[in-house]
């Protein structure tokens, strides 16, 4: 399945589009869409997103929501807990943490997702010649809550395409802090023994920096070997 990671400066978290040339594309986290740069990205490639999917509410993970100009049929998922981070620039650091104060002001179809929902987008659905209806295509994404860097930070895990979005969960050989408001640090090793059970194969595109595995923080990731 192809991944596309598109940065737009290193105060901004990773934007990544995921789906097939031609089929329909998932966005996950959209800290930049100035001039509508992602969508006319997703536009040029993919015929509609079915969704966008944000790991947590800080301001360089949402703040292109503003600019977004979707189909009323896309959803935007993120946490429950989440939505206040949404409409407060001093949950979201836009206010402090980035100087560049922001709230949702954009009327956009929020979907508030919780821990182990399974969300299933993209997918064509049609009759076949016995009457039954069937579907092709699409996406299934299972939501982890993974509280600690926020109350309501999630990572979105693809079992079919093993891959997850961290976030900011995870990292290459780190971690996400736990000091911003919001935060839950004492939920960290709760958080991370969910993810340290999937396979290790699994690929984790990560908010900032680069990919890495599974696989690769279970042996090299100096805080998960602190999970008891």
């Amino acid at each position: 399945m192809k991944v596309t990671q598109l940065n737009y400066g290193p105060d901004i978290g990773n934007t990544f589009v995921l789906g097939e040339e031609g089929e329909a594309c998932l966005v996950f986290d959209l800290g930049y869409n100035k001039d509508h740069r992602v969508e006319n990205y997703c536009k040029r490639h993919h015929p509609f997103i079915a969704g966008i999917f944000l790991t947590h509410g800080h301001y360089d993970h949402i703040a292109g929501l503003n600019d977004l100009d979707l189909d009323p049929n896309t959803r935007v998922i993120i946490h429950r807990d989440e939505e206040d981070f949404l409409y407060d620039e001093r949950l979201n650091g836009s206010v402090g943490l980035f100087g560049h104060p922001f709230k949702l002001t954009k009327e956009l179809p929020l979907y508030f997702a919780e821990d182990e929902d399974e969300i299933f987008l993209g997918g064509k659905s049609y009759t076949d010649e016995n009457g039954e209806k069937k579907t092709v295509g699409g996406y299934l994404v299972r939501v982890i809550h993974t509280p600690y860097h926020t109350v309501g930070g999630c990572c979105y895990y693809l079992p079919e395409e093993g891959v997850l979005f961290a976030g900011d969960s995870l990292f290459l050989h780190s971690i996400g802090r736990s000091d911003l408001p919001g935060a839950m640090p004492r939920a960290f090793q709760t958080s991370m023994k969910k993810l340290m059970k999937l396979p290790e194969n699994t690929k984790v595109y990560c908010g900032h920096g680069p990919s890495t595995t599974i696989g690769e923080e279970l042996r090299y990731n100096p805080y998960l070997h602190e999970v008891q």
